[in-house]
């Protein structure tokens, strides 16, 4: 279903940007608490095995600010990008053996009101449900998800070093996204481009400093592991 039109998301994202402003310094406080409880969490398979079952990555919180919850139900999709690198353990060489990446997209329907989950890997994008409100998408994120591992060789140690970025995308992608998801183009989602007019690159520096940077990133490392 489309998004609304431009000048109507600049409006409303206007409205929002002064509500924010005047309660930003007053909501600060009571949002850090909460942000620190937002990571990346990684679970080995019990057995280690080359082509078999890899980690399962889940995330915690990371959707869980009200100003992210805010600019989600403005019209910006949140993006999701999670990288898994098998690092061969060699004490003073570690060496990369493989590396794996994968999209998670959120975004609200402004016509029916849900919000819609999506995985991406590849080009193709997969509808994984369609929610009410923001706490029922997150637990749907929050849901482990395990990628295969990938080959390893026999009494070799490895470990996993994952990360998360989490980015709310701009204006200027909205139209393009919603393209994409009805499939008449190829992702274009980690191009680097302008956000568009002065109005909305303003709009968007703001919100910029409100999330705390251009992305949120979470890191995390397993533990080392021998390969069965």
């Amino acid at each position: 279903m489309p998004f609304p039109s431009r000048r109507t998301a600049v409006t409303r994202l206007v409205g929002l940007a002064l509500l924010a402003w005047v309660s930003a310094s007053a909501t600060v406080a009571t949002e850090l608490p909460a942000q620190t409880d937002a990571r990346l969490e990684v679970t080995l398979p019990a057995r280690a095995i080359g082509g078999g079952d890899g980690p399962a990555f889940a995330p915690r919180s990371v959707l869980a600010s009200r100003e992210l919850r805010e600019l989600l139900r403005g019209g910006f999709p949140a993006r999701l990008r999670f990288r898994c690198e098998l690092w061969r353990d060699e004490r003073f060489n570690n060496q990369l053996d493989a590396a794996v990446e994968w999209d998670m997209l959120v975004r609200f329907d402004q016509l029916t009101r849900k919000f819609e989950v999506y995985r991406i890997v590849g080009d193709r994008a997969s509808q994984l449900g369609r929610f009410d409100t923001p706490e029922e998408a997150e637990a749907l994120i929050e849901k482990p998800f395990r990628i295969m591992a990938p080959p390893m060789r026999r009494r070799v140690s490895y470990y996993y070093d994952a990360s998360l970025d989490v980015e709310v995308l701009s204006l200027s992608d909205l139209e393009e996204v919603e393209r994409w998801l009805r499939g008449e183009v190829r992702p274009a989602l980690t191009s680097s481009r302008s956000a568009g007019t002065a109005v909305t690159r303003t709009i968007r520096s703001f919100f910029v400093r409100l999330l705390g940077g251009e992305r949120r990133h979470y890191e995390t490392q397993t533990r080392s592991f021998t390969a069965e």
